[in-house]
């Protein structure tokens, strides 16, 4: 937490690791911040042979507990909170993030074009949508176009991803 990521000894690394899967309460980190009742044993060892790792624990139970310590959970500026509480870290500024966004966006649409390009151009595209364009004409026409709606429903569902549409900023 601290300790930048090129300097942190690989016993830091595995401490920092097993102190985050750790499922604390809020009450025991304010009743023992120095970890000696919920701390694991071999944790509990680590840090009393090493000063670092001694200095994560304080700085992971400090920032638990400012985390915690949000009393208005359904506060419209919750996250603003919490985000001010977190120790500052260095990311990449908007612009240069938004010049990276926009080449990898580039990029995927060029390479689509050159996998895509070779299968629009030959008639097996064709072929594919052959047997939908008649289902269609066979079908939804009739019913007033109902079934066309349902269909570009269908097809939207299917192709839009699924997922949390969460994103984290750095």
């Amino acid at each position: 937490m601290s300790a930048p990521v090129s300097q942190a000894s690989p016993q830091l690394e595995r401490f920092v690791e097993q102190l985050v899967e750790l499922d604390l309460d809020p009450a025991q980190l304010r009743e023992d911040p120095t970890g000696e009742r919920w701390l694991p044993h071999a944790l509990r060892q680590t840090v009393r042979n090493d000063p670092a790792c001694r200095q994560e624990l304080a700085e992971f139970v400090e920032m638990e507990l400012a985390l915690l310590d949000v009393h208005e959970p359904c506060d419209v500026f919750f996250t603003r909170q919490v985000m001010d509480r977190l120790p500052r870290i260095e990311a990449i500024d908007d612009r240069r993030r938004n010049w990276i966004l926009a080449s990898a966006y580039a990029l995927a649409i060029g390479v689509a074009y050159l996998l895509l390009g070779p299968l629009l151009s030959s008639n097996q595209l064709t072929a594919w949508v052959d047997p939908v364009h008649d289902w269609y004409h066979a079908h939804a026409v009739e019913a007033g176009g109902m079934w066309m709606v349902l269909l570009l429903a269908a097809c939207a569902l299917a192709l839009v991803p699924a997922g949390s549409g969460r994103r984290v900023d750095a």
